[in-house]
């Protein structure tokens, strides 16, 4: 009777576990208050530290820089703590370095990258039939592309901060550097910046950025449609024809 008694406990338990993956998948609220905090007594748990994750971000620690902020190296907890399935990947899209790596506006450069987070348990309802989530995009008007070791641009998305998820990324001009910072949380709130402007990407995924002449900026901010990674090169170039877009990247105190 003991032995069985330990067996139905075990499996209610395991049970348990079940149900609270596919609760925090169908919830108004993916992310609970509870559970953020049990996850941030997890980073101060040796215990609970992939271990693997963190020698791996060691020995990269002395590549190249790819946006405003030095890639820090923390002790993360393992993924699956939050559940199995809650993390499946990310990624970024756009034209970062190699082959046709721009576009045009009449004579004028444009770049852009785009960061994505892969369908998951804590996205899935949201995502519906899409493989991923375009959750930002940023569209810059240079002047300057250095084809040969591409340093005037970098960027990368980190999963570092699981379940919330942050991109970086620069792009030089001739005179000026355009830093920018994205991320997004479980319960999809995300926001950008901007050589220090914000962005409530709720308002808007996509942003526009125009260096002038002056060493100022302009920005135009986009209410996009849901996307993914499959889509958003096609989004682009539908986007560049607008009049408003070509009216903003071809205005008279642009570089």
């Amino acid at each position: 009777m003991k032995n069985i008694f330990l067996i139905l406990i075990l499996a209610i338990l395991i049970g348990c576990q079940e149900k609270i993956a596919v609760k925090i998948s169908k919830g108004n609220t993916v992310f609970s208050d509870s559970l953020q905090q049990t996850h941030l007594k997890k980073r101060q748990d040796s215990s609970a530290w992939d271990i693997d994750i963190f020698n791996s971000d060691l020995a990269s620690k002395s590549e190249r820089s790819t946006g405003p902020f030095t890639l820090g190296i923390f002790p993360v907890p393992r993924y699956d703590l939050i559940g199995k399935g809650t993390f499946t990947g990310l990624g970024n899209f756009g034209y970062t370095g190699s082959g046709k790596y721009y576009k045009r506006i009449e004579d004028k450069i444009i770049l852009y990258n785009s960061f994505f987070v892969k369908k998951n348990k804590l996205n899935e309802n949201r995502l519906g039939d899409r493989i991923d989530d375009i959750f930002f995009q940023i569209i810059v008007l240079t002047d300057s592309i250095d084809s040969l070791n591409f340093t005037h641009l970098g960027g990368a998305i980190i999963s570092r901060n699981h379940p919330d998820y942050v991109g970086q990324g620069f792009y030089k001009t001739k005179n000026n550097k355009i830093d920018y910072v994205a991320f997004i949380t479980p319960n999809s709130n995300s926001y950008a910046i901007v050589n220090t402007r914000l962005f409530d990407l709720n308002f808007g995924k996509t942003v526009l950025i125009a260096p002038q002449k002056d060493g100022s900026l302009r920005s135009l901010q986009i209410e996009s449609p849901d996307l993914s990674s499959k889509e958003i090169e096609d989004f682009t170039d539908q986007l560049l024809k607008e009049e408003r877009v070509m009216d903003f990247f071809t205005k008279p105190g642009n570089i």
